[in-house]
């Protein structure tokens, strides 16, 4: 059975209608992906006119409302605006709801807003999209939406510390938390496995090292929790001059 997916926002004009053709283009025929609007207008030719510049397709993509959906029940919801969210987290309380919360390009006076637009949601669907292949391959736990285990999580020190130098340092490889925490590199090793197989962090290599990123897929409430808690908190966070060598 295929994962269903649905973008809300409130015009299902831009932003909605451009996450919805980038999943379906990435996830093949993984996913069933839907997108809604809260007050549905019509598609923006710009928004259109981004989706080509990155190769996406666009065939059959119009504005729908969400009373027009003919589904209610679906594996994964996201709102892409603080309004969509206020106004439908509640009626998808017992689904993955996903809060994603992007600036509307169409209000903005910046020249390729929606490119820009386009090009952000591309990043955050592709790690989306990966979690999700994790997931359904080694059936771990996720935290899309889940505050109990998020809460779990940060509670313990070391890894509270580590992810409040990711929310200042952006980008920090082992060697640089073993220096920052005084603790061993098995022991840092390990927790950061634990942070990325629940999600919370992403990785990739360059050469020999590995460097670690908070997951930008993650709900936009843990982010702000992250970097909230870092802020008032630095203590937590110590400044990092050398990066591997």
């Amino acid at each position: 059975m295929s994962t269903k997916v649905l973008f809300l926002c409130t015009a299902n004009s831009a932003r909605s209608l451009m996450a919805e053709a980038i999943l379906r283009q990435f996830g093949n025929d993984e996913l069933d992906v839907y997108s809604a609007g809260t007050e549905p207008t019509e598609p923006k030719p710009e928004a259109i006119e981004a989706l080509n510049t990155l190769g996406v397709s666009t065939d059959g993509l119009r504005s729908k409302a969400v009373s027009d959906l003919s589904i209610s029940e679906f594996d994964y919801v996201i709102s892409l605006c603080d309004r969509a969210r206020s106004e439908c987290q509640l009626q998808y309380k017992n689904n993955h709801f996903i809060a994603w919360d992007f600036p509307d390009p169409s209000g903005s006076n910046k020249p390729n807003a929606l490119k820009k637009t386009a090009h952000e949601l591309s990043e955050r669907i592709k790690m989306f999209l990966l979690i999700l292949r994790k997931n359904k391959d080694s059936q771990m736990p996720h935290l899309f939406n889940a505050p109990e285990g998020f809460f779990k999580i940060m509670a313990d020190p070391l890894r509270l510390t580590m992810i409040s130098l990711l929310a200042k340092h952006k980008e920090l490889c082992v060697c640089e938390f073993v220096d920052a925490t005084g603790m061993s590199q098995p022991k840092v090793s390990r927790h950061l496995a634990q942070l990325r197989e629940y999600g919370l962090l992403t990785d990739r290599k360059d050469q020999r090292w590995v460097y670690y990123q908070l997951n930008s897929a993650l709900p936009d409430w843990m982010r702000k929790v992250i970097i909230t808690t870092a802020e008032y908190n630095p203590q937590l966070i110590k400044d990092i001059e050398n990066g591997c060598v």
